[in-house]
């Protein structure tokens, strides 16, 4: 029968090969891992606060009342902070809320800055103009510790809530 005798397998110089390659290849993805990652966490913090405030809209004009939200974070000149957010409506026991605590364990390192403290929902899914209503504003969402993508949330005098990819100029979309 004499077949072949030769065996199949990798030389010792083939294998340092492969070694190397899968180094170089994971040099080079380890970083791009932890930017999506952080990219990642700021977008789902903005986006949960996009989705509370859509909350805080359409509860307004379910229950024909106003519905207010308080939001802390810091100003646009300020270190970066934890953001929190505590919705008053009619239902409270329904309304979504968003502590310090609760945000800071959730995405660690994503802070935001606050172009207006409170916002006022009214029961046609405006803003309101009652006392210490402001009329809409722009807030930022980014990474403290890693540079990272910012991500916008707008809420406009006619209350339509949006969230998008900041550009190359602060407080704007791409």
């Amino acid at each position: 029968m004499g077949g072949d005798s030769s065996t199949q397998g990798f030389t010792l110089i083939e294998l340092i090969v492969l070694i190397a390659v899968l180094a170089i290849v994971i040099a080079i993805g380890i970083p791009m891992i932890g930017s999506f990652l952080a990219n990642d966490q700021t977008q789902s913090a903005a986006g949960r606060f996009e989705q509370n405030m859509q909350w805080a809209r359409a509860e307004a004009i379910k229950t024909n009342t106003t519905v207010s939200v308080t939001i802390s974070g810091t100003n646009a000149n300020g270190p970066a902070s934890y953001c929190s957010w505590e919705i008053t409506a009619p239902n409270a026991s329904r309304a979504p809320q968003q502590s310090k605590a609760d945000f800071q364990n959730r995405y660690g390192n994503i802070g935001c800055t606050v172009s207006s403290a409170i916002i006022c929902f009214a029961p046609i899914g405006n803003l309101g103009t009652g006392t210490g209503c402001q009329p809409g504003g722009t807030y930022s969402f980014f990474n403290s510790s890693q540079g990272s993508n910012v991500w916008l949330v707008n809420i406009s005098a006619g209350g339509e809530v949006s969230s998008c990819l900041q550009g190359k100029t602060a407080g704007q979309c791409q």
